[in-house]
């Protein structure tokens, strides 16, 4: 399990793996490469776990990406050691893997157990030649791919043929008691001593470039120039370098007073609630979009960037609005039609938590999850 931090991808796992039924039994391998919050989730949940160096790759040749993939050589005997001794321990039925990652890293040790190995991907590789050459080779180490989404499954089949038996599983949200038409709370109206009239829209994540942090900062000055009421938060944590360069766009917008930043909450409840809309701005291709259906289940309507499996979650004009890519005239335009009508946002709020109930309920996603594991095991 690769998890320097929880973001999308560990939340998911943890998700999935808590809500599991007692009769499939779990031992985590997480990297020694972590600020340590994973373990401690793992703690909560009662799900035992070892650790190890479980590093990564890369083609990229800048300094700290070499230094990276130096140091992830240099320890990965100890990783290979740490794996073999914990599958003889263990004698795991299957060899879950959170990411294609993890694969290339073992794949001399996988190959060998290849019947049992299952790979989950949220993010695959592109699809370039060096790609398609390295998927063929590790492609070979593994029994079957779950998808978090069907974009997902497209993508990767760009690099290869998949099988029959790689299927798409859905992220999970959990769904709890929600009275509609919602009413969002004066957390941040408090917080940052803005009126409790104002419409609230934010967006929250792992704050890098190709989040779109910039394009929300740009679209939010158009829809504040529309409408005076409009307040925003940026939620998440990231490098203090681009922090400080998303405060610097923000002032010379002369915006310091109705954007501000919260921090990483520890609850992500307690951001959605606080919010009138949330917003997606992704450049890159998400490969589900959790965020939309953590927001949706609190009954948020969206507005997303045609960025990958987000377009699986959000049904254009019915649960949210769905805009081009590095496009903040859209982006903005599609603020100023939900922060101008509450009617609108209502509706579309109780139909985002309606689908999300239905379709990405956790229960439902990890049942299925379940019992294909189950199916893995006996196929």
């Amino acid at each position: 399990m690769p998890c320097p931090r929880c973001f999308g991808l560990q939340n998911l796992t943890l998700a999935f793996f808590g809500a599991l039924p007692s009769w499939i039994q779990s031992h985590f391998l997480n990297t020694r490469w972590t600020d340590g919050e994973f373990g401690r989730r793992l703690d909560a949940l009662g799900i035992p776990y070892s650790s190890t160096w479980l590093g990564m790759f890369s083609r990229k040749l800048d300094r700290v990406n070499l230094r990276m993939t130096i140091e992830c050589l240099l320890k990965l005997p100890v990783a290979w050691w740490d794996f073999v001794r914990i599958y003889r321990s263990f004698q795991p039925d299957i060899v879950y893997l959170a990411s294609h990652h993890e694969v290339i890293l073992l794949w001399p040790l996988l190959i060998w157990v290849r019947h049992k190995v299952i790979c989950h991907v949220h993010d695959p590789p592109p699809g370039i030649v060096f790609q398609k050459v390295s998927f063929f080779i590790w492609r070979r180490a593994i029994s079957r791919f779950f998808f978090v989404s069907e974009n997902v499954r497209v993508r990767m089949a760009r690099l290869g043929p998949l099988h029959a038996t790689d299927v798409v599983v859905y992220n999970g949200v959990e769904v709890a008691p929600l009275n509609m038409p919602r009413r969002r709370s004066n957390r941040f109206c408090t917080t940052f001593d803005w009126s409790e009239d104002s419409v609230i829209l934010g967006m929250t994540g792992q704050l890098i470039p190709s989040k779109g942090q910039e394009e929300f900062i740009k679209a939010a000055y158009l829809a504040y120039e529309s409408n005076k009421k409009v307040r925003f938060v940026i939620g998440g944590s990231g490098s203090e370098q681009f922090i400080l360069e998303l405060k610097h766009l923000i002032s010379e917008q002369g915006m310091n007073d109705i954007m501000k930043f919260s921090g990483w909450l520890p609850h992500a409840i307690d951001f959605y609630e606080g919010l009138d809309v949330i917003v997606l701005a992704s450049r890159h291709e998400e490969g589900f979009g959790l965020v939309l259906a953590e927001a949706a289940e609190r009954g948020l309507p969206a507005i997303a960037t045609l960025s990958g499996g987000a377009v699986e979650v959000i049904v254009d004009g019915k649960t949210g609005i769905l805009v081009s890519k590095q496009d903040s005239q859209s982006l903005g335009h599609a603020m100023m039609v939900l922060a101008a009508d509450e009617a609108l946002r209502n509706r579309m709020g109780e139909r985002a938590r309606d689908r999300v109930t239905k379709e990405f309920n956790l229960i439902v996603q990890s049942n299925r999850f379940a019992n294909l594991l189950k199916q893995s095991v006996s196929s």
